[in-house]
């Protein structure tokens, strides 16, 4: 066979293929090629936010124009569940008066703009569903495109925004210092029946996810070490069977600069600093954080519970959430005078935070949070001593100071607060005895040891929110006053508190 004959055959076969589908009535060949379908919801495209309520309405549209393609004539929508039924009747959007027995006609002069509402059935049930679009020309199907959205029922759910927490003391939260970490917060508000699923994104990387139950809703994001402006996005769904469908999506830019820098209760350099935590966003000791050893641990292993106040954000302790600092041997120090002091705010009475003696089970120190004072006890089989200390009249941090020490035969203590500015001697309160000699370990619990008496009062889960805590080995008093000074003059920023005592 010649190569002539061979090209003319070829070249035949394609024209008659062609002249085919030129002649083919039903050809799946729209002339206006692939058609753009989508649907609203009360003005908000199905394609950015799939969840919607019985009020709801939903209006199926055509993207682009579709008036000057002959082949398009209705517009075929329905519904599917999960298990891929049809509910309720189909709709047709059509341009003629002709519909099947099961579909309802909606007689329209065009199929571009304005389409009525797609109706819901009558009591529709909470779950997935599948809504189908459905191109016709005539009796034929020419395009079908699928659309997944949930329904909520009666459902409340609404997204605010998302809030941010910067860890300590904040001069300027508009501005972040480079490697800060930050707790980021989805507000939400919704019916105790759901449990939001929240996925995080940084930029289009994403970087969390989880159920607000198991503390999704807080994500703890560490600025890079790079000035500028980072986005990060939060997606919230209703429920957790999410693929496929679109949340409710929040957004904000974060801006990271060299010039902002980080601020403190302490500053850490002190030779006689012994433990020094900061908690942010974890419970790692500050002063060196490359040792797991000195890593404070959660009892019951425990994750964590962070919460946010005034703007900063803080680790929560009480009955159910203590937390216990490294043992201390009193032999490995010189002296037997030691300096706590931290920042904290109350949430309700109780127990703030004990030391407690490993060979004397009988012997401890409790500071404890009673009729809005602070009320510092040592006790020993023989007796119990007792100082008392009035908080000041606001719901924020408080900074304190805890001064005790160990002598061969008694020990002494006095709690102070510590205001915005230390005036000269203030640190200078009477302490309290205790006749009692201890030696070996000690050990420093943040929050409280449940028991039969605490049991049987009405406790709240937290006693109190911690934003720094530093242990002192015979700190110089003088030179610790100094250093307070100078951290302190910082402003408490002025925001609502999320929570009370």
């Amino acid at each position: 066979m010649s190569m002539f004959f061979r090209n003319t055959v070829k070249i035949l076969t394609f024209l008659a293929v062609l002249a085919f589908l030129a002649g083919c009535e039903n050809a799946f060949m729209p002339s206006a090629g692939t058609y753009k379908l989508n649907a609203r919801i009360n003005g908000v495209l199905l394609d950015e936010c799939s969840f919607i309520n019985p009020e709801d309405k939903i209006y199926p549209y055509f993207e682009e124009s579709v008036s000057d393609d002959p082949d398009v004539t209705a517009l075929v929508v329905f519904l599917k569940n999960s298990n891929g039924d049809v509910i309720g009747k189909k709709v047709k959007y059509s341009l003629d008066e002709l519909a099947e027995e099961d579909e309802t006609l909606v007689q329209i002069r065009n199929l571009d703009y304005n389409l009525p509402s797609f109706p819901l059935p009558e009591n529709f049930p909470v779950g997935r569903y599948t809504m189908v679009l459905q191109v016709m020309g005539g009796d034929d199907i020419l395009q079908k495109t699928e659309k997944t959205f949930y329904n909520m029922g009666y459902t409340v759910f609404s997204y605010e925004g998302i809030n941010v927490h910067f860890p300590g003391i904040t001069d300027n939260p508009q501005v972040i210092p480079k490697e800060t970490i930050l707790m980021l917060e989805v507000q939400l508000n919704f019916s105790g029946r759901i449990d939001p699923y929240i996925v995080w994104y940084n930029g289009r990387r994403k970087i969390g996810e989880g159920r607000l139950s198991e503390g999704a809703g807080c994500l703890f994001w560490t600025a890079p070490d790079e000035s500028g402006f980072f986005s990060i996005r939060a997606e919230v769904f209703p429920a957790d069977n999410y693929y496929g469908l679109a949340g409710y999506q929040k957004e904000i830019a974060l801006l990271v600069s060299s010039k902002a820098t980080d601020a403190h209760l302490l500053s850490g350099n002190s030779a006689q600093l012994v433990h020094w935590y900061v908690f942010e966003g974890n419970l790692n000791d500050s002063k060196m954080k490359t040792s797991a050893e000195r890593a404070i641990k959660s009892s019951g292993n425990k994750n964590p519970k962070w919460i946010p106040v005034n703007g900063t954000y803080g680790i929560a302790a009480g009955p159910d959430n203590i937390y216990t600092l490294p043992k201390i041997s009193i032999s490995d120090y010189e002296t037997e005078i030691w300096q706590a002091v931290f920042r904290f705010m109350p949430l309700s009475e109780g127990q703030i935070f004990s030391v407690l003696f490993e060979d004397y089970p009988d012997v401890s120190m409790k500071l404890s949070m009673e009729n809005k004072s602070l009320v510092l006890r040592l006790t020993s089989p023989e007796n119990t001593v007792s100082q008392t200390v009035r908080v000041p009249e606001k719901k924020t941090f408080i900074t304190a100071g805890v001064n005790f020490s160990f002598l061969p035969d008694r020990i002494s203590a006095k709690v102070n607060i510590i205001e915005d500015s230390v005036e000269e001697g203030e640190l200078a309160v009477r302490p309290i005895f205790l006749e009692t000699g201890v030696k070996d370990n000690f050990q420093i619990l943040l929050g409280e040891k449940n028991s039969a008496a605490s049991a049987s009062r009405n406790n709240a889960q937290y006693t109190a929110v911690w934003d720094e805590f530093a242990l002192y080995n015979a700190p110089s008093m003088e030179a610790l006053t100094e250093e307070i000074k100078q951290s302190a003059g910082y402003k408490h920023p002025k925001q609502d508190t999320y929570i009370s005592y």
